[in-house]
């Protein structure tokens, strides 16, 4: 039962790693199992939330566990809220999400490098195996922020 051990602090980091990795694997499969039946999952409409809900977990284990400075953890995580209550806007709460998404996975390398190594094979599989699908989420936040016409007055 050692997962549910992720709140003893730094060496639990592969852990929770493996645990993001397990919950976006629970996603992408709700995901492709909706397309392929034609019709949405009961969990449709928290799929953005649950997404955000991970990435947010892991930066709080990270504060936690004391590899986040608390300033930085919580300044981030006020500096967010507060941005998207003046902007409620997917494409901003998926921009101020990089960090916490990212950060278990780049700590991994120098800390946890065997679960760090599992992230990268999940990921060239994931890419290979849906990699539609995720560039598909990377064009809608481009459009959401307005950023694809951007890119798209610069092309002509």
């Amino acid at each position: 039962m050692r997962l549910l051990q992720v709140g003893e602090g730094p060496e639990a980091l592969g852990q929770v790693v493996r645990l993001l990795l397990l919950g976006w694997s629970l996603d992408i499969l709700d995901g492709i199992l909706a397309r392929a039946s034609g019709r949405s999952s009961p969990l449709a409409a928290w799929d953005y939330p649950l997404d955000a809900g991970l990435a947010w977990a892991g930066w709080a284990y990270l504060a936690g566990a004391g590899l986040l400075a608390p300033g930085v953890a919580w300044g981030w995580a006020v500096l967010a809220l507060v941005l998207l209550l003046r902007r409620p806007k997917k494409s901003l709460s998926m921009a101020l999400q990089v960090p916490p998404t990212f950060a278990p996975f780049f700590l991994a390398q120098s800390l946890a490098l065997e679960a760090f190594r599992e992230a990268l094979v999940w990921v060239l599989v994931v890419l290979l195996l849906d990699g539609r699908r995720f560039i598909g989420v990377v064009r809608e936040f481009l459009e959401d922020a307005g950023l694809f016409a951007l890119f798209a007055r610069r092309r002509a």
